[in-house]
């Protein structure tokens, strides 16, 4: 299993952070990143939005899971899918293996982003890799103006994860660059 180690902060543009401070997996880096991918449901706090987009995962619920997604994160998801479909083929295999099940050029051709996310939500890859749920926990909050910083820890890792959150009218998301950063 590749491990990253050391001290180090990921910096995914428009201010977004995670720190980490010790080893981590990777497979346990792509899970964390997928759980802050996405922005939050409709929530007065950033803790709650948080909380709210991680039971949306747990549940597979792929329409809550876009409903926590930017306008702006759902065109870059259906930018990809349009980029995927230019060699559905290649693209079939290759999230195939990477989702640990099998997908067709027709599936592919087919999707909308919320039968992608639904599609990631119930692979066996990503099913695998997922803590239980009771392992992720709010840790603390920051709140500077629009601006919030949520800290979060998973049982089996020591060092908290710090992500940036954004006021969106009445409700907490987070910028598309994470969904950016992973295209």
């Amino acid at each position: 299993m590749m491990e990253l180690s050391g001290e180090f902060t990921l910096n995914l543009f428009s201010g977004i952070f995670l720190r980490f401070e010790r080893g981590i997996p990777l497979n346990k880096l792509l899970v964390i990143i997928l759980i802050v991918a996405a922005g939050t449901v409709h929530a007065g706090s950033p803790e709650q939005a948080f909380n709210n987009l991680v039971d949306a995962m747990y549940a597979g619920d792929a329409e809550e899971f876009s409903d926590c997604l930017s306008t702006e994160s759902v065109a870059m998801i259906d930018m990809m899918l349009m980029m995927v479909r230019l060699k559905p083929e290649e693209a079939a295999v290759e999230i195939s293996g990477k989702l640990g099940m099998d997908i067709t050029a027709e599936d592919i051709a087919s999707w909308t982003s919320i039968d992608l996310i639904s599609t990631v939500l119930s692979s066996p890859r990503f099913l695998s890799e997922l803590p239980p749920r009771e392992d992720i926990v709010v840790s603390g909050c920051e709140i500077t103006g629009d601006s919030s910083v949520v800290s979060f820890n998973l049982a089996d890792l020591p060092q908290p994860f710090e992500i940036l959150m954004v006021r969106n009218g009445e409700d907490w998301k987070l910028d598309q660059s994470v969904i950016q950063a992973e295209l």
